[in-house]
């Protein structure tokens, strides 16, 4: 087994140690090789496959593209609609992963086992290693002060720069100009990864907004994308606990909030709530799987719900 090590050295601790993904990468390689024990199929494993290509079963049809295989096109849908419209097929290749960490300013706040941010970076380092574990390709993009992409690589050694960006310090200034990162990533990720990838989008979505809904639609027609939502359920709400001085990475200023406020309480809540239902009917308006991930609980568990497993 290669050891996950980090070479590059820095004065502030990365959110993950190459210990912690170390030890990560060997519970995962434990929990694999029970799975594998119970199946003798050389490609089996506890996720099933989402991965859509040229294989022998049919799985969805789209309107007919220049290059596409004409004995693929689908008789019976042309004769209904009338229009040239051809068969997508699920793939017996080994798959392939994408993973989006987001590490915009509000993913850096914890009240509870540690920040958002970490969970984001624990998160992908387990799937990232299951997916190795599976001889799938794992390829991703690091949204933080800009939007950094790792190519698609089925080697430890090759996905380690991946997670590592994950689990990197927090930048020490930040530019502001994350809330527009989605609008700019989710139209690429379609030129940067091929028909039938696994996309992975982990975030607390402070920054979706209803006009990404036609991006994440346009991806999930071509892609079975899920999203990880990692939260705190310390901001939920506004405890009354008198005057709270707060740092704001956007502004670079300290503010003052008078929790004592009952008001100012429940406006807090009433926008937290509704901004949770709108994240929520974002995703179930365009047909993705939304995972909640608390950051006091063990992220081990997500590979109970991962994004590589049917539901």
């Amino acid at each position: 087994m290669t050891r996950a090590v980090n070479s590059s050295a820095t004065s502030n601790p990365p959110l993950l140690t190459s210990t912690a993904l170390e030890a990560l990468q060997w519970q995962i390689l434990d929990k694999w090789q029970r799975n594998q024990d119970k199946t003798r199929a050389p490609h089996s494993g506890p996720f099933a496959s989402f991965f859509r290509g040229q294989g022998m079963e049919p799985h969805d049809s789209r309107p007919y593209q220049a290059g596409d295989d004409i004995r693929h096109l689908d008789w019976r849908a042309i004769a209904r609609s009338g229009k040239a419209t051809t068969k997508v097929f699920l793939d017996e290749r080994g798959r392939s992963l994408f993973l989006v960490i987001d590490r915009h300013p509000g993913m850096f706040f914890g009240t509870r086992v540690e920040l958002k941010a970490t969970s984001a970076a624990r998160a992908a380092a387990i799937l990232a290693f299951t997916a190795l574990a599976a001889r799938d390709r794992v390829a991703g993009a690091v949204i933080d002060n800009g939007i950094n992409y790792f190519p698609s690589a089925n080697t430890l050694t090759s996905v380690l720069p991946l997670l590592y960006a994950a689990a990197a310090p927090s930048p020490d200034t930040h530019t502001g100009r994350t809330s527009s990162q989605w609008s700019r990533l989710l139209p690429a990720l379609a030129q940067r990864s091929s028909p039938g990838t696994d996309l992975c989008l982990i975030s607390d979505f402070h920054n979706l907004s209803p006009q990404d809904i036609p991006a994440l639609q346009a991806l999930s027609h071509d892609y079975a994308v899920h999203a990880v939502r990692i939260r705190d359920s310390g901001e939920e709400a506004l405890k009354d606990v008198g005057p709270l001085r707060v740092y704001s990475p956007h502004s670079g200023r300290y503010l003052t909030i008078d929790t004592h406020d009952n008001t100012l309480r429940e406006r807090y809540l009433e926008a937290m709530t509704a901004h949770s239902l709108a994240i929520t009917k974002i995703f179930a308006q365009c047909g993705i799987t939304l995972i909640a991930v608390d950051n006091r609980h063990d992220t081990l568990e997500i590979g109970r719900a991962s994004c590589r497993e049917r539901v």
